[in-house]
């Protein structure tokens, strides 16, 4: 069994408070991480987190998601790269702190794009990480772009590209929201499942984001996995709230929790 797991960025930071982590939230996340790996030790588990109230912050300030064009541009490229950076340390932190085996590998570092498509990128490192039973971590990140100068990746998109490597069976999107709703930001109508076949009729009733999110929030989110889902035969997508206590063992475990996307 392997399992991608995203945690957002609205869930592992304060995302309307730039540079805010929420560290105790982390910790409580890497705990069921460790609770699920204690209980099913052949599960294979790459995890990526979101950029939240740090990347998103500065990527808006100089908006490197649609490329550099300047030197100026190029001193934001380092300042989104520092800040992506900043939180995933955070995260490593909290997580060494409970012996998960963790291991981050930056796409800044291995992936070149050109026209905000995936170029090079060697996953070798990823695939000896999940084969030797290490927790690989992968995360929004700025990458050089042959004909951008450079763009970001959100890891819904690093996701998608591995998805035709690595064939996971479950790809598990923790946020802060319940799941997908048809009336956000007032949140009373839950969308339990859908398809394919379903996305078309409510496709307009899924918002983007509250808050700054340059690669496209949860209307983004939910298009492109949706694309994976017809790709993948067996692929089941769950986005859910990380923030209920044992929702993420739960989810891990295979309960249904929040929207299912499946074919």
């Amino acid at each position: 069994m392997l399992i991608f797991l995203k945690l957002g960025g609205s869930l592992i930071t304060n995302k309307d408070i730039p540079f805010s982590a929420r560290k105790e939230t982390i910790k409580h996340l890497g705990s069921e991480i460790a609770k699920s790996i204690d209980m099913f030790p052949e599960l294979k588990l790459l995890i990526g987190h979101g950029s939240g109230s740090f990347g998103h912050s500065a990527a808006a300030q100089f908006g490197t998601r649609t490329g550099i064009h300047s030197l100026e541009d190029w001193l934001g490229f380092q300042k989104v790269w520092l800040a992506a950076h900043q939180l995933n340390q955070i995260v490593i932190n909290e997580f060494l702190d409970i012996d998960l085996p963790i291991i981050s590998l930056p796409v800044s570092a291995s992936l070149v794009s050109k026209n905000n498509k995936v170029y090079q990128w060697n996953t070798d490192s990823i695939v000896s990480s999940l084969e030797n039973h290490l927790l690989p971590i992968v995360f929004g990140d700025v990458v050089i772009d042959r004909e951008l100068g450079a763009t970001i990746f959100s890891t819904e998109e690093l996701f998608s590209y591995l998805v035709n490597i690595l064939h996971p069976n479950r790809i598990l999107l923790a946020g802060k929201e319940n799941g997908v709703y048809s009336d956000y930001p007032h949140n009373q109508d839950l969308i339990p499942l859908i398809t394919p076949g379903s996305y078309p009729s409510i496709s307009n009733k899924i918002s983007a984001s509250a808050s700054i999110d340059v690669t496209g929030g949860m209307a983004s989110k939910v298009k492109n996995m949706l694309n994976l889902i017809t790709l993948e035969k067996n692929l089941s997508i769950d986005i859910f709230s990380g923030e209920k206590e044992d929702n993420l063992f739960k989810v891990m475990s295979g309960e249904k929790i929040g929207t299912r996307l499946s074919r």
